[in-house]
């Protein structure tokens, strides 16, 4: 089954067990998930220009931004330019109109169900919606199940992608040096994304000596000092709209790495080895939180905020959350075909430095694989 076929084909099923006929998808993931097509994607997380209707059996309906009819026709195989509303003189009389055209829609897909399941809506779209006797229903967790488990198609540009986030981390390795700034190692990532065929970076999570603790900084002018931890998060839309996401953390210059440097990174290093051995099909998403090694206490209070999230057209759920935390998905079993994040920090509270590791890694028929094996600092592990 071809990539869109298959993602079309899990995203109905999920809708038939929701007992949902129709949804409206606005989240540009979603959309692409669906018909294919992606336009424009960093605008259209913040606008609400195109949206997708998909019916749970037969060929969804595109509607999209004016101008742009011609290039998801390429890919989408009903696409309608939406009717706009945003920016509008007269957005009421804008929104009835579109409006209208999603009730048609509905009745010319088969649809008699008032129920309509969305991702993403503003009030008065959400009115306009309403006032055609249309009840609205959340679609989170209908698209989490759906896109929990990837198709083969799926999984293989996801280890594309993994390629992609190893030539971008041995150019950023290349380029640390004394000197050079934390933007310009950004731009590095940036620049080896683009000419790899990727779309974009998510964050700018790029950093070096304090601006590593605590982990959750992005890239300044800094510039990066002899003796410095630098780490990265690639956070890329890689090819295909599919996630890249792996980080690592590196050594700047020529000076000995300092006693807490070496302590932060091993503890981070072996929790990543031991958790990532651990992982494999069969328990429940809370088996695997439980049985998953503990971080030193010193480094707990500054942990990452879960323990592993899945990747897929996005950074995405389902999630895994740490066995001291409340847990989003406890009893959701772990299945061959899940791409997983096992992420993890390790910085002291009011330290100078820290250190962010993390793989991408897909659940296999006996166990797991990393989709991006980009070799660990020896300098750091010593």
């Amino acid at each position: 089954m071809t990539l869109d076929a298959g993602r079309l084909a899990r995203m109905q099923r999920a809708m038939a067990s929701h007992d949902l006929e129709a949804c409206l998808f606005f989240k540009p993931a979603n959309v692409r998930y669906t018909t294919g097509s992606s336009i424009m994607t960093t605008y259209c997380l913040g606008n609400l220009v195109r949206c997708a209707l998909v019916p749970a059996e037969g060929t969804p309906i595109l509607y999209e931004h004016g101008g742009t009819t011609h290039l998801s026709s390429l890919r989408a195989p009903d696409v309608r330019e939406m009717h706009p509303w945003e920016y509008s003189d007269d957005p009421r009389a804008d929104l009835r109109a579109w409006a209208g055209q999603i009730a048609d829609g509905l009745r010319e897909l088969g649809v008699s169900s008032r129920r309509l399941g969305t991702d993403r809506t503003a009030p008065a779209p959400t009115r306009a919606l309403e006032d055609r006797g249309l009840s609205l229903v959340d679609t989170d967790t209908l698209t989490l199940d759906a896109r929990a488990v990837k198709t083969e198609p799926e999984l293989e540009l996801l280890r594309r992608n993994g390629r992609l986030a190893v030539a971008m981390l041995e150019r950023f390795e290349h380029a640390i040096v004394p000197g050079v700034r934390e933007i310009d190692l950004l731009a590095e990532l940036t620049d080896e994304l683009l000419r790899g065929g990727g779309e974009y970076l998510i964050t700018r999570a790029c950093v070096s000596g304090p601006n590593t603790n605590p982990w959750n900084l992005e890239a300044t002018d800094r510039v990066v000092e002899d003796g410095d931890l630098v780490f990265v998060d690639t956070d890329a839309i890689g090819i295909e709209g599919y996630f890249a996401d792996v980080s690592r953390t590196f050594l700047a210059g020529d000076r000995a790495p300092t006693r807490a440097q070496l302590d932060a990174y091993r503890a981070a290093y072996d929790w990543l080895a031991a958790t990532r051995e651990l992982l494999g099909p069969g328990p429940t998403m809370r088996e695997f939180s439980e049985r998953a090694p503990r971080l030193p206490e010193r480094y707990r209070a500054q942990r990452y905020e879960c323990l592993a999230h899945s990747a897929g057209l996005e950074d995405e759920g389902p999630s895994i959350a740490w066995p001291e935390d409340p847990h989003p998905n406890p009893d959701r079993l772990l299945e061959p075909g899940m791409v997983l994040c096992l992420e993890v920090y390790c910085g002291e509270l009011g330290g100078r430095d820290g250190v962010k590791l993390e793989d991408q890694v897909e659940i296999t028929a006996t166990g797991c694989s990393v989709q991006a094996p980009y070799p660990f600092s020896e300098r750091l592990l010593r």
